[in-house]
């Protein structure tokens, strides 16, 4: 079994609905303790002309080899009506990211462990820290914490929803 943290997000429809739905599929892919972090919205990154996302991030355990868990969650995002194309970083229904796969370092030009971009988030970063999260970054070296710590200052905001 290996923990995994996966990231999701919502900028397009009924925000809140779509997270729950992925939620529930979420539950029923991965094993053991299936844990969730609030829900935080925050400003759109990289293209700005678009709503501002709820986000959220699951931790939980897998047998499912890296790629194969990739695979599963980008086929739900199509299921869910996330077309292919448009601009980078632009609007969606449902995005999944495959935050980290246990101490896994691992780089092909379909996935990247951990998330290239995970330390740079504080959508991601915050909801870990808030969790409890004690992962230590394989190339960084580093907890959840310390890396929110160094970085909270210079990371764009999130807002906690209540």
């Amino acid at each position: 079994m290996f923990t995994v943290a996966i990231g999701l997000g919502s900028n397009l429809g009924r925000r809140e609905e779509n997270l729950r739905q992925a939620g529930e599929f979420l539950r029923k892919l991965l094993t053991g303790k299936v844990t969730f972090s609030p829900l935080y919205e925050s400003e759109p990154v990289g293209y700005l002309e678009q709503p501002w996302f709820l986000n959220q991030v699951c931790m939980g355990e897998t047998e499912l080899p890296p790629l194969q868990l990739l695979f599963r969650l980008k086929e739900f995002e199509r299921e869910m009506g996330r077309k292919p194309g448009g601009p980078r970083f632009g609007p969606r229904c449902i995005d999944l990211d495959l935050l980290f796969y246990a101490d896994w370092v691992f780089k092909s030009h379909l996935l990247t462990i951990p998330h290239p971009r995970m330390a740079e988030r504080s959508f991601v970063l915050l909801p870990l820290v808030e969790m409890g999260a004690d992962w230590v970054h394989p190339e960084l070296g580093l907890t959840v914490q310390e890396i929110w710590a160094a970085k909270k200052e210079t990371l764009a905001p999130s807002v906690r929803r209540d």
